[in-house]
């Protein structure tokens, strides 16, 4: 074979492995429109297109102005996922700014690439190819890592390809974010008609439990009035009052949380936020009530909730935000319990010392349940937070970390799997 032979059967074999790299990312995202899944499928094509062993998918962060590993693929992927790092640190960082690829078969001679990971894991990257995500249109999402690969070095080639994979990849991904921006405006549109008639549908329950709230009080007056003479009738008589009063209140202000609620929804959508209504309130009185409601949701699943505390000063808070915080910690546990286990609440304060060691209120929510793990972990109170419970959104804890942020506060989480977990609200005795 001579010499043009051989250069253009080199040329052949590349457009094949282009073309063949191009049906195949194809193949493997056609058709998905979850984002997740797209986002997983993306990275996993484009590191088998690269024979690579290991790499991420890193999404930039508007918000803080960071690139956060959405998907990570390796031997360290459990302790990556979710991590974030700045824009202008790393290899990364760098593509990602200035949109230029990088290929590197000695990553130690790159004076910007982010050591803190592998010093940190103990995974050492050796060679690495870095492309800029970055859809049809222009827009770069981020950046798509390849490491280490299995068999030889990293070429041109194989930059070539990934570059054109990524190119795929984001535009699919952008895709998927516009398919999910219009799910959740048509989410948001029904809302609005929801909201609407589930205040009206909440009124007759009110009004229907404060009837019968007086029909019972009539009749316990009854009983009382004839003179009971068994002295357990009576304090049964009394013991069934005072539960059914409890009852019917807990009723109506379930029902009028239920309403307030179905109102925020509605002034959010119609971006009419209310400022948050911070008023001397006391913790343990609020994880008392949220005690009161879910007792009976615990207890009929083969759970028992117990709530400890009460010695905490009054700080300024919404006690409405604070409730529907310990609420959805509380629900959590539940579904995270299998029959037989145990949920406790309780509340301390500790006046000396600075926060957030000390001068605060702590809320903690403990479990022996099935516990989390750690993939969902490291980005549990994160934009990109996921659910363990099957048609779960994973809304509950991010709402936890807005009303920590709303108190100026800090929510922790400690957790092991099949051992259970526990979940910490720290609020400062005194606001900023």
């Amino acid at each position: 074979m001579s010499g043009t032979q051989g250069r253009q059967a080199e040329g052949d074999s590349g457009r094949d492995r282009r073309i063949a790299a191009i049906l195949n990312i194809t193949e493997v995202l056609c058709g998905k429109t979850e984002y997740t899944e797209v986002v997983a499928s993306a990275l996993e094509a484009s590191l088998d297109t690269v024979d690579a062993d290991s790499g991420s998918i890193l999404l930039h962060s508007p918000t803080d102005d960071t690139l956060v590993f959405e998907y990570v693929v390796g031997p360290i992927a459990d302790r990556l996922l979710g991590r974030s790092m700045p824009v202008t640190e790393g290899v990364a960082g760098r593509v990602f700014r200035t949109g230029e690829a990088s290929l590197l078969n000695d990553v130690s001679q790159a004076p910007e690439h982010y050591h803190r990971i592998a010093d940190e894991t103990g995974y050492p990257s050796v060679t690495m190819i870095t492309v800029p995500l970055r859809t049809a249109g222009g827009r770069t999402l981020g950046a798509l890592q390849a490491i280490n690969r299995r068999h030889g070095v990293f070429g041109q080639e194989d930059l070539e390809l990934l570059t054109i994979v990524a190119t795929q990849a984001a535009t699919i991904i952008e895709n998927a974010r516009l398919h999910e921006a219009a799910r959740l405006g048509a989410v948001a549109r029904l809302l609005v008609k929801v909201g609407h008639d589930v205040k009206n549908m909440i009124a007759p329950v009110i009004a229907w439990t404060r009837a019968l709230e007086k029909v019972l009080e009539k009749h316990f007056e009854a009983l009382e009035a004839g003179s009971l003479a068994d002295d357990a009738l009576a304090e049964r008589c009394a013991r069934d009052r005072r539960r059914c009063q409890e009852a019917t209140s807990l009723l109506v202000e379930a029902a009028l949380r239920v309403g307030e609620r179905t109102r925020q929804m509605a002034d959010c959508i119609r971006g009419e936020m209310s400022p948050p209504t911070m008023a001397p309130a006391r913790v343990s009185r609020i994880a008392n009530e949220v005690a009161g409601v879910l007792g009976p949701v615990a207890a009929e699943r083969g759970l028992k909730l117990t709530c400890e505390g009460g010695d905490d000063p009054e700080i300024l808070a919404d006690s409405s935000q604070l409730f529907n915080a310990a609420y959805n910690l509380v629900m959590n546990a539940i579904h995270a319990t299998p029959p037989g286990g145990r949920i406790a609440l309780r509340v301390e304060a500790v006046r000396d010392g600075c926060f957030p060691e000390g001068s605060c209120v702590r809320l903690e929510v403990s479990d022996n349940g099935e516990g989390i793990p750690p993939q969902v972990l490291r980005r549990l109170f994160s934009a990109e937070s996921i659910s363990t419970k099957s048609g779960g959104t994973g809304l509950g804890t991010r709402i936890v970390r807005e009303v920590a942020d709303l108190h100026r506060g800090t929510v922790t989480v400690f957790s092991e799997v099949g051992k259970g977990s526990c979940f910490t609200l720290t609020l400062p005795l005194e606001p900023d």
